[in-house]
């Protein structure tokens, strides 16, 4: 039996705007993908199975989370062996101890998907330089960012996603605050709100982006919030109050309901303050460097 406990970080989103309804249903899109120290804890082991089939075991520290072929986690394992051609059969344990948000647009199930990939890869001793594109391909099939979270650096993505560059000079001199009002907000349900217009297209403009300071902040602006703030305005009060306690800059995380604000390193009490009117209100917070 090999075993591991792994940390799967979430992400932030630095701008996210949508260029392009394709034909596929789908969208092209813009953003920045930035990796937080925000993190679940992955354990996994496998082992040799003796029944002709292959089993996985998941398991969660939280109630909610869905243990069944639905799970990312699961479908990694499955859309793995299919593309690698794996004959023998397996038992895999996974076990998800969850402090991510679900629902938050942090990625967190997505970032599950590819620390299990990354364990998969290890453990078949797959060549990462040789299986490239197998291995994005396979991560795409899961999400549109689990290719970035096999990366794990900062990046500029388009297309779905999928098309990255890592932005080595995109490095955060600020406190992060990370805040969450205990909701769930449905990726789809955004989409479908924000009825973005077939055969419109619009320039990429994050692109040109490469370091974050506040010049670039005004080029850093989510296309989803006036949609999910028409309906969550406690959302849009966040993202003002963040200002108001100082942050430099304030936004939405993906499609949502995660809000954070950036901080002067300098100004530890105003940050603390601003998380624990937060923590008083029962909310989800933390804070990364």
């Amino acid at each position: 039996m090999f075993s591991a406990e792994l940390k799967s970080y979430a992400k932030i989103n630095f701008g996210l705007r949508i260029l392009e309804k394709r034909e596929d249903g789908f969208h092209n899109l813009e953003t920045i993908f930035y990796p937080v120290k925000l993190h679940d804890k992955v354990k996994i082991k496998i082992q040799k199975s003796e029944l002709p089939s292959n089993s996985v075991i998941l398991r969660s520290n939280k109630s909610y989370i869905p243990l069944t072929k639905d799970n990312l986690c699961y479908k990694a394992v499955e859309y793995f062996f299919r593309e690698f051609k794996i004959s023998d059969y397996y038992r895999i344990e996974i076990e998800l101890d969850k402090f991510i948000p679900v629902g938050g647009g942090l990625g967190g199930g997505s970032s599950n998907a590819s620390v299990v990939i990354k364990f998969l890869l290890k453990y078949f001793k797959i060549d990462i330089a040789v299986h490239r594109k197998e291995i994005l391909d396979l991560a795409l099939k899961l999400g549109s960012d689990v290719p970035f979270f096999l990366i794990h650096k900062p990046c500029y993505a388009s297309g779905r996603g999928e098309k990255i560059t890592v932005l080595k000079e995109f490095v955060n001199t600020y406190d992060i605050l990370i805040v969450n009002p205990n909701l769930h907000i449905s990726t789809k349900w955004a989409f479908e709100k924000l009825n973005f217009e077939p055969g419109k297209k619009r320039d990429p403009v994050l692109n040109n982006v490469k370091y974050l300071n506040i010049e670039n902040f005004s080029f850093l602006e989510n296309d989803f919030e006036n949609v999910v703030f028409n309906k969550y305005e406690e959302l849009k009060n966040i993202k003002e109050e963040l200002k108001k306690y100082g942050a430099v800059y304030s936004s939405m995380s993906g499609t949502g309901a995660t809000m954070f604000g950036l901080f002067e390193k300098n100004k530890k009490g105003t940050l603390n303050k601003c998380r624990d009117y937060y923590k008083n209100k029962k909310y989800f917070t933390y804070i990364s460097g």
